[in-house]
């Protein structure tokens, strides 16, 4: 049975040391921690044993984790787990994007979304590039800190400027993008919050790297 969260008033000393650690070292806000917990113990196990029978794709052999009071005994305690190769070559053949697509591609997420890291945008945009198709990709990000719904106006101007893309081959840029999506405020509300210039860090910079 599921017990909710403590709030931070009943919660001890050492428990809420434990959890500032936690949260310090894989770099995400508290709200979001319940969920990438339940994500981590149902969602991995189905994949292991309902699709992979038995394989675990998922391995922390060599991360060193940091951003704790002392990385050196946080790191000799955390439990070790090496990937399956036939599991991990397995899931990645499932689920592992190529790039391969021909079509235009316009795609937004929040800056600041606690769910799908922004950074994980750079290992697609890499990955369009490595297939040759970096020209049918256009990234936009917004000021945003939440994963599931961007502002009206937001949708409404990234699907204008698909629409026009797709009709007439006029690859869109960010910051028209933003500028539209100004315009449409006054028929879908206020909410635009377009970063043009924002281009995401690679995803080693915030998630620990793993030993291939």
């Amino acid at each position: 049975m599921h017990r909710p969260a403590l709030e931070a008033g009943p919660r001890s000393a050492e428990q809420q040391r434990k959890l500032d650690t936690l949260l310090a070292v894989v770099r995400i806000p508290e709200r979001s921690l319940i969920g990438h917990l339940t994500g981590a113990t149902w969602h991995f196990q189905d994949i292991v044993f309902k699709r992979l029978a038995g394989g675990n794709p998922f391995g922390n052999t060599g991360a060193q984790y940091v951003g704790s009071d002392d990385d050196a005994a946080l790191n000799a305690k955390v439990l070790r787990y090496r990937a399956d190769a036939q599991g991990a070559a397995r899931f990645a053949a499932d689920t592992d994007p190529t790039g391969r697509i021909e079509l235009p591609v316009l795609t937004v997420l929040a800056i600041g979304d606690p769910v799908a890291f922004v950074e994980l945008d750079s290992v697609f945009r890499d990955t369009m590039a490595a297939a040759g198709n970096a020209a049918h990709l256009v990234q936009t990000f917004t000021d945003e800190h939440e994963h599931s719904y961007p502002a009206d106006p937001e949708y409404a101007a990234l699907m204008q400027a698909l629409l026009a893309w797709v009709a007439d081959a006029s690859r869109p840029t960010p910051q028209p993008v933003a500028e539209r999506c100004k315009a449409l405020e006054a028929a879908f509300g206020s909410g635009c919050r377009f970063v043009p210039g924002h281009r995401p860090a690679a995803l080693d910079q915030r998630v620990t790297p793993r030993a291939p």
